[in-house]
């Protein structure tokens, strides 16, 4: 099966495509257990990859290697204020930075879920692939129907994300304009509700002061769980 990594800020299409050098982590997780995607390369405007799926639930990760994105500050602070980043917006003030331009390492990582059989038992979808910002959902996301419920919790190495916003849509969601919006509960839980078939996605941004990096101010990483509802 051939899956593709989109870049855009109009689900699902890709207006540009990540170089393979730019990929930390690839990998196809299933009843099988884990192992590396390999012969990753750039078709037009995606990454695309071919992979094998297994019984049940497959789960493909990606992750991309941090990058340095130095932005003006008033287009630094109203990317903060359209993600729901006070806390962000409070440090820069107290930083003395309000005026400066926002330097911020990023990275990007995705989850696809890939169902061959969706009556089988599969409660390892919630178990979490060690993904620095992870989605994990709490409902099989197989045999998803319009008019269901999809539960998800936002962990952050490893703990639940408190207060983080999420959002979610369908094909023609376009940048902030998601339909969902939310934020998590004190477990780090949010329930998108599934009004339409297609396919979905979830996403959610954290961003931290950077300790990793001596050439950003700010760690910022891009998590999305991508689904099928029918």
């Amino acid at each position: 099966m051939r899956v593709a990594l989109n870049t855009s800020e109009d689900f699902p299409s890709s207006e540009a495509a990540a170089t393979p050098d730019r990929i930390a982590r690839f990998e196809v997780v299933g009843a099988g257990g884990r192992r590396p995607v390999t012969g990753y390369r750039v078709e037009g405007n995606a990454l695309v990859a071919e992979v094998t799926p297994g019984a049940g639930l497959t789960l493909v990760a990606t992750v991309t290697k941090p990058r340095l994105i130095v932005l003006e500050q008033e287009i630094f602070n109203t990317y903060l204020r359209e993600e729901g980043l006070e806390p962000i917006l409070a440090a820069r003030t107290a930083r003395g930075q309000t005026y400066a331009e926002g330097r911020e390492r990023y990275s990007k990582i995705a989850k696809l879920a890939l169902c061959a059989d969706s009556s089988a038992e599969q409660r390892r979808y919630r178990e979490p692939l060690g993904l620095r910002l992870e989605i994990v959902p709490l409902t099989n996301p197989c045999g998803l129907r319009a008019g269901d419920v999809l539960v998800v919790r936002v962990l952050f190495e490893g703990r639940p994300l408190v207060h983080a916003w999420v959002a979610a849509g369908t094909a023609g969601t376009h940048g902030h304009h998601s339909p969902f919006r939310q934020t998590t509960d004190a477990d780090g839980r949010v329930i998108v509700p599934l009004d339409r078939s297609g396919a979905w996605f979830v996403r959610a941004l954290h961003m931290v002061p950077s300790t990793e990096f001596a050439d950003a101010d700010w760690q910022s990483w891009f998590s999305t769980f991508t689904f099928a509802v029918e």
